[in-house]
């Protein structure tokens, strides 16, 4: 089971949240044998810690508390992970900020095909759908109506949510890369 317990204090306005995780191996990639600090989170912490905090004021945020079984902490080990932990989150702003060139170039390219298909669009029922009569003229429109939407509606997805949506991932894993974060065994 991949439970992890969260609690979240508040102190003068400062939040703290510890996550409680049930072994070392649910925090730290097993498969990865690099020593700490050098060594990977798993996905599942990753995604888990992050996604906790996008539900959070990340202003509000002073720091966060690991916990772990006190039979896998030593106490090497709890003084190299709020670095390792920092350190993962560091190298994964640069995955971020790959993926969101690829995703700004992607948003440039689905434009410039929105503008091409409004183009289209007002060319087709301005000049061509009004020669044509009946259902013809009906079924055309209409497919390239939705074919229209279909794309403006991709177009603006991608700059109102999706770009959104990177922007505050990257402050959350920006925060994360320079929190105070404490280590403590249960």
């Amino acid at each position: 089971m991949r439970e992890v317990r969260v609690t979240r204090t508040e102190r003068d306005g400062a939040v703290e949240i510890g996550f409680r995780f049930k072994s070392s191996d649910q925090l730290l990639d097993p498969d990865d044998p690099s020593p700490l600090p050098a060594r990977e989170l798993t996905e599942f912490a990753e995604e888990y810690i992050a996604s906790y905090l996008d539900g959070c004021n990340l202003k509000e945020i002073a720091g966060i508390t690991v916990g772990l079984p006190g039979e896998s902490l030593s106490p090497e080990k709890a003084a190299l992970l709020p670095e390792t932990i920092r350190r993962h989150f560091s190298f994964r702003i640069a995955d971020l900020d790959d993926d969101r060139r690829v995703s700004r170039r992607e948003g440039r390219i689905s434009l410039a095909l929105a503008i091409l298909n409004a183009a289209i669009a007002v060319l087709f029922i301005g000049v061509i759908a009004g020669r044509l009569d009946g259902p013809t003229a009906i079924l055309l429109t209409g497919l390239v109506t939705i074919l229209n939407w279909v794309t403006v509606w991709d177009t603006y997805e991608y700059f109102v949510y999706d770009y959104r949506r990177e922007v505050r991932k990257r402050r959350i894993y920006e925060k994360l890369a320079d929190i105070d974060i404490r280590v403590e065994a249960w």
